[in-house]
């Protein structure tokens, strides 16, 4: 794939992480892996260097040329790499147009926020994970801090699991991903499955919590070992 050597290139560049907890990706099930989203590292650090296929949850004006160029401006050129108009606008337009083809390279899913179209994004998950196929949801809330580390985490792709065992009566697991920008590693943690038997609204809570502490642990993992 194109973009798969795009993002390994940058990340030999730019965004190199040393990856631990390999022996958790080894699954014969499809997984649903939820990570903390550093910025701009966790994305390109977590699709360049993790040795499975995945399918990543993306904002879906990145995945369209009319709306791509404004999103990489602002949110990565201006807040990230603090450049200033005109070179951020320009950079904008041309970044924009390479993203646009690589998240169409590399299979992601648009997310549309607070839109009825959100059910594409639904459906277009549920149709990958019954294809035995890996999704990546980077989940943090950014304007929700949960502490000095993480942001809240959403929960509307929790609702993946609820519909996908409608559908197949196969319960999916969640593997947490934890990237670590200042150590430059990622671990991955032991898989937590959903459990149908539980009403919604209380396994969704167990499984924010469970996930949201379970990324918080991994991250602390990495910095303990970075000291020693």
């Amino acid at each position: 794939m194109i973009a798969r050597y795009f993002y390994k290139a940058l990340r030999h560049l730019f965004f190199r992480a040393r990856i631990r907890g390999r022996s958790n990706l080894r699954s014969e099930e499809p997984l649903i892996m939820v990570a903390n989203h550093v910025g701009s590292f966790g994305p390109v650090s977590v699709i360049a260097s993790l040795p499975v296929r995945m399918y990543p949850w993306v904002a879906h004006e990145v995945t369209d040329l009319k709306t791509v160029a404004a999103r990489i401006q602002r949110e990565f050129l201006e807040q990230e790499l603090h450049l200033k108009p005109p070179l951020s606008t320009w950079l904008g337009r041309v970044v924009g147009r390479i993203c646009v083809a690589l998240m169409k390279d590399i299979g992601a899913i648009p997310v549309y926020e607070k839109s009825k179209r959100i059910m594409a994004t639904v459906l277009q998950s549920l149709s990958l994970l019954e294809q035995g196929k890996n999704i990546l949801v980077f989940a943090e809330d950014s304007t929700r801090r949960l502490n000095d580390t993480l942001s809240e985490f959403c929960t509307g792709f929790l609702h993946i699991a609820r519909l996908h065992y409608q559908q197949t009566k196969k319960a999916v697991q969640f593997l947490p991903v934890a990237v670590n920008r200042r150590v430059g590693a990622i671990m991955i943690g032991k898989p937590i499955r959903f459990d149908a038997a539980k009403p919604f609204s209380v396994e969704k809570k167990r499984l924010k919590s469970e996930l949201e502490s379970t990324v918080f642990d991994l991250y602390q993992q990495i910095e303990a070992a970075a000291r020693t």
